[in-house]
């Protein structure tokens, strides 16, 4: 029986070998456009069966190797295609293309892979290996399709890509259940498989198919392991053999391949076929609540595309980073209080541990900052993202933005996080404050008065975050600064060295009034901190703050902005002591000097900007102060 067996065998053999001889003599039209194609669907279908049982059999030579991974590339999608479903369309495979693929992927199963791209990466070929990783995110991905006709359902119907055309060792292996199992000497997962899933597709290239339910699997896969790894018993193995490695590592290796897709990303972030019952929201506590050794730095990288994104010049691109940034917004702004204690009761919170993740969700939300506070859309450059207060708290007579509260509120139990985050704040409350102008100057009879009103709720959030943010400090019982800030004076002071210094300005807001001011005068932005808060006098700043005026600030603000935009500030001479040699305004403390107090300067910018073209300004100027008091206050009171 064995010796008929072996013959068998070997005769099977020689056919795949001629098969495969015969196409390589064919001429390069009859193999397709590209050499290596094909361009018979029957043809293309018999070579992937073939190719897959000589990588499943072990038998394939480097030879037979290298010609599979030439015919999977041309069968696969090209550079222009992936650039369309970043875009949001939908890319077609020839018929021969997709049954090539889905024969050959479907034949060899996931040991023959793991075994094929092991060969190539042990020969030094990692560009072969990527490639057949790379075919298989496109078999997988729900936005590629064949342009023949599926095989169960009929002409009128075409196989599209997905975990369904996988292998059924992979698919499995992607959507069963992972429980962690008590063994000697330490707990284990089981999830060797999953543990050789995750080191295949490692071999991908970034973004070689956005969109691959692949990638979207194994990020769900870790949230829904995430929670069975108790942080206080670290030692889960990944299997019964324990030098594969830990739980805790394959957690983050999956979550470092499948966060790569900003697609997947994206679908995990707003629950869009997941293939699975774990919700959004579930994905999002697993993703912030369990303490990760590496301070949650691969699920801020998984979040990093999001704030590049947002002002993308492609609809679709932006529209995605929106959306995702619509879900972040409302977890964050629902679950203030949990991720403020993130273990419950007097706990510490999410800054201090998952550090990481707070400066990821900081950098994702920077763009939106805007759309917080209720800036219409008709003056904004991002997309797709919803405010996550609902209408009746936007009012001013109501609560104001408790959702925008908690999330300045946990942005800022990172120091880090919270510098960057409200120094953008800041920036977008002056950008605000300068369009407001800009429509002053447009049409005096008809200013944008809600825009005055918005860069005050800002303010209003920056101060009310840290008020919330420092309350919880002291439940703690952890000491005066779990983040680093030991008051709201050293918040500010930390917000103004980063305005200066080392925030990456976003200009969030469309220039629809004309040239926009230039929001980069150091001057503008350093008087930003001082209009929206009081800093306290310290020894290393001997101006005295300790009357500190805001409308005195407003009016200089305004002041500055005005330079900006006419080059010089038209005065009086009686004012000149306000100017340097060059005809600019001086820094806001010399200014005061220069007018005796603040209150000496208040008065002076007030003349000068009412005088300002025969008057146009003053009128505005007193329901702007009034705008901004009311926006301030319905977020503080």
């Amino acid at each position: 029986m064995k010796g008929a067996l072996h013959a068998a065998g070997v005769a099977a053999q020689g056919v795949t070998d001629g098969v495969t001889n015969a196409f390589a003599r064919l001429p390069e039209a009859a193999q397709g456009a590209v050499p290596g194609s094909l361009t018979d669907p029957g043809i293309a279908k018999q070579q992937g069966i073939d190719d897959g049982q000589l990588v499943a059999n072990g038998k394939a030579t480097d030879a037979d190797l290298q010609r599979i991974t030439t015919r999977l590339a041309a069968a696969g999608i090209t550079t222009a295609d992936v650039e369309a479903i970043n875009a949001g369309k939908q890319v077609e495979l020839t018929e021969a293309q997709w049954n090539y693929l889905h024969a050959f992927y479907n034949t060899a199963d996931l040991d023959g892979l793991t075994s094929m791209t092991d060969r190539l990466t042990t020969a030094g070929d990692t560009t072969a290996a990527s490639t057949v990783v790379n075919q298989l995110n496109t078999l997988a991905n729900p936005n590629v399709r064949s342009a023949g006709p599926d095989p169960l359902f009929g002409s009128n119907f075409h196989p599209q890509g997905g975990l369904t055309q996988l292998p059924t060792d992979l698919r499995n292996t992607l959507t069963k259940g992972y429980e962690v199992h008590q063994g000697r000497p330490y707990a284990n997962l089981g999830a060797q498989d999953l543990l050789q899933v995750t080191q295949l597709m490692a071999q991908a290239d970034g973004g070689s198919a956005p969109g691959s339910d692949i990638n979207k699997a194994l990020l769900v896969q870790a949230a829904e392991i995430a929670p069975q790894l108790d942080p206080s018993s670290p030692n889960v193995a990944i299997g019964v053999d324990y030098r594969l490695g830990s739980a805790e590592g394959l957690l983050q290796s999956m979550i470092a391949v499948g966060g790569e897709d900003r697609i997947a990303v994206h679908d995990i972030l707003t629950g869009t076929n997941l293939h699975s019952d774990i919700s959004k929201e579930q994905i999002l506590d697993a993703f912030t609540q369990h303490h990760w050794p590496d301070d949650g730095a691969q699920v801020k990288q998984m979040l990093s595309w999001i704030g590049t994104d947002a002002t993308s010049a492609d609809v679709h691109i932006a529209t995605r980073a929106g959306e995702a940034a619509t879900t972040l917004a409302k977890y964050v702004g629902a679950n203030g209080s949990d991720l403020l204690h993130l273990d419950g009761g007097r706990s510490p919170s999410l800054g201090e541990i998952n550090p990481e993740i707070v400066k990821g969700i900081g950098s994702a939300l920077s763009p939106y900052i805007p759309e917080l506070v209720g800036v219409p859309d008709e003056y904004l450059e991002t997309r797709g993202f919803d405010a996550p207060d609902d209408a009746e708290s936007t009012q001013l007579d109501a609560p104001g933005r408790p959702a925008a509260q908690n999330i300045f509120a946990v942005i800022d139990t990172n120091v880090e996080a919270a510098r960057e985050f409200n120094a953008q704040a800041l920036l977008t409350a002056q950008q605000l404050n300068t369009l407001w102008l800009e429509s002053v100057l447009a049409d005096p009879t008809n200013p944008e008065t809600d825009l005055a009103t918005r860069s005050g709720t800002l303010f209003g959030l920056v101060d009310k975050g840290l008020d919330i943010e420092i309350a919880a400090q002291k439940d703690t019982e952890i000491g005066k600064a779990i983040n680093g800030f030991v008051d709201k004076g050293s918040a500010y002071d930390s917000f103004k060295t980063a305005i200066g210094t080392g925030v990456k300005y976003i200009p969030v807001a469309k220039d629809i009034f004309g040239p926009m001011i230039d929001a980069s005068n150091s001057y503008a932005k350093a008087n930003i901190v001082g209009y929206s808060y009081d800093v306290p006098s310290t020894p290393d700043k001997p101006f005295d703050t300790s009357h500190d005026s805001t409308s005195a600030r407003q009016l200089y603000q305004i002041a500055q902005a005005l330079q900006g935009h006419d080059g010089t500030l038209a005065h009086d001479p009686r004012y000149d002591a306000l100017f340097d040699s060059n005809g600019n305004l001086k820094s806001y403390e010399d200014a005061a000097r220069s007018a005796g107090d603040q209150a000496g300067l208040h008065g002076k910018l007030q003349n000068i900007l009412y005088s300002y073209q025969g008057g146009i300004l003053r009128e505005p100027l007193q329901d702007m102060a009034i705008n901004v008091n009311n926006g301030r206050t319905a977020v503080t009171k």
